[in-house]
């Protein structure tokens, strides 16, 4: 095979997920009038925010070779958390940090399960999910928590930063730090390392066990966070507010591993397959299309957009 050729290959490898998303907006401008508008394109931004904080938290488990099946309902328990802590009397501040160490707790303690037990992670995040749906129906008797919040709280999913949503700018700073994180810190080398080869990775000395309990505690984090902005976006909390979220997440994050590193997760390429997954719905939406040819459509985009990858990674792999 010619230089020219495997250059080709290998930007197509690396980049073929992203020129697919760029065709999707194409052919989304052509048949949907005004899609390309900057009005269009910062709705789409919102609308994916919170889908992308929480599949960020999801994809540092996959970096370390994890899963997590628990963050939509830790989302749920904590968005109802912070809404029934305000409603209740207590500062915003105080009633967020309250919020965000239950998600903290849940993850480390699947963490420790599947560390120090040795419980698979699917199983135990199966199980500390239901735990943590269980949970918001306990806590808030199956009903939704409405009322007055303070402005302070609500700006956080209403505001403004500039001329900027703050959901899409707080939406940046996660997918910024987290990239960086993972991509220049020691630590988010030895997580990479950790899911690369586990067993090798111990013997370089690497605590594969702290690496874990990271990703997962991360991960209840992210959950938490995105439960918190969904209840300060809505100004309401809901039981179920964040069960949505568990196939858009999923997906994002597998799209993400056609970006950059093949077969790996990274935070980039997430945010690029929760964009995706957004440029799909917003389209389809203006389109007029039925809601459940979303799914369909999402499903056969992300099955050819992994199979092209993958056959291109074959082919390097055999040159």
């Amino acid at each position: 095979m010619s230089q020219g050729k495997f250059q080709m290959q290998k930007m197509l490898t690396r980049y073929g997920t992203i020129l697919a998303l760029i065709v999707l907006c194409a052919g989304f401008s052509f048949a949907v009038p005004g899609f390309l508008a900057g009005e269009n394109g910062m709705n789409i931004l919102r609308q994916i925010a919170l889908l992308a904080v929480i599949s960020e938290g999801f994809t540092m488990c996959l970096i370390v070779g994890e899963l997590d099946l628990a963050f939509p309902h830790i989302a749920s328990l904590s968005g109802a958390l912070v809404a029934g802590l305000i409603f209740g009397g207590m500062a915003p501040l105080p009633a967020v940090l309250l919020s965000l160490a239950t998600g903290l707790l849940f993850g480390f303690f699947s963490g420790l399960l599947v560390t120090k037990i040795g419980i698979p992670s699917l199983i135990t995040t199966l199980a500390t999910g239901i735990i943590a749906g269980g949970m918001v129906y306990m806590y808030t008797r199956g009903v939704s928590f409405y009322g007055q919040m303070p402005p302070s709280f609500l700006a956080l999913g209403r505001g403004m930063v500039g001329p900027v949503p703050s959901l899409i700018f707080i939406m940046f700073v996660v997918v910024a730090v987290a990239q960086v994180f993972i991509s220049k810190t020691r630590t988010g080398k030895y997580m990479q390392a950790t899911g690369a080869n586990q067993a090798a990775s111990r013997l370089a000395g690497i605590n594969t066990d702290r690496c874990k309990i990271l990703a997962l505690s991360l991960s209840g984090l992210a959950a938490a966070f995105t439960g918190i902005l969904l209840t300060s976006r809505l100004g309401s909390a809901n039981p179920e507010g964040a069960s949505g979220f568990m196939m858009d997440a999923f997906a994002s994050a597998l799209l993400g591993m056609t970006v950059l590193s093949v077969g790996r997760a990274n935070p980039f390429g997430t945010f690029i397959g929760a964009l995706m997954i957004g440029v799909i719905n917003n389209g389809m939406t203006l389109a007029g299309a039925p809601y459940y040819t979303q799914d369909i459509v999402k499903g056969l985009i992300i099955l050819l957009s992994v199979t092209m990858t993958s056959l291109q990674a074959k082919r390097m792999a055999g040159n």
